[in-house]
């Protein structure tokens, strides 16, 4: 399951690839503030760069979301833009949320500075994970990668080592959609 996931996620890759003769999407009346932040800031990180996330427990225990930045990009789910997440038979889950709340396996959308970026976690047992970058891909090294942790009111530039916590089971607060935010600034 794991190899089919990963050559779908490859197929997704090389397509995003190849949109660059795309026309730009028509945007929506309330994206406007959206898609003018996104075209002022459009040099700052450029087209097709992007970061892998990856939630692990140990080394054989774990999952990654792929962001992948395009200034023409939606910030909401799109169909053939992006990939939704699948839930797999995994130990560990991440997805990284779009605008609109979908979970995501790969999401391309524009950057903004300071942008946050919800990720929704989840595990099938209680204990200690990590998250780290497991791959930047032509990121600007100025740019900083933030991880906020609203449960432990803590954050950590991921840039610059991995992030520690655990999950309780028991406390809906310890996994899901609201305890972690990225913030690229």
């Amino acid at each position: 399951m794991k190899a089919l996931n990963l050559v779908l996620i490859a197929a997704i890759l090389l397509a995003a690839c190849k949109k660059e003769a795309r026309v730009a999407p028509e945007p929506k009346p309330f994206a406007t503030a959206t898609a003018a932040v996104a075209a002022m800031d459009k040099d700052t990180i450029p087209d097709k760069s992007g970061l892998k996330l990856k939630l692990y427990q140990d080394s054989t225990i774990s999952d990654e979301t792929f962001i992948i930045f395009n200034h023409v990009s939606s910030p909401d789910y799109v169909f053939n833009e992006d990939a939704p997440y699948l839930n797999g038979f995994g130990h560990v889950n991440i997805a990284n949320i779009s605008r609109d709340g979908t979970d995501l396996a790969i999401s391309s959308l524009p950057y903004s500075t300071g942008m946050s970026i919800g990720l929704d976690i989840h595990t099938k047992s209680s204990g200690s994970f990590f998250l780290r970058i497991s791959g930047l891909y032509k990121m600007p090294a100025d740019k900083q990668i933030w991880l906020k942790d609203n449960l432990q009111k803590d954050s950590i530039d991921l840039r610059l080592g991995n992030y520690g916590f655990k999950v309780d089971e028991a406390d809906i607060n310890s996994f899901g959609k609201k305890r972690f935010v990225l913030i690229i600034k």
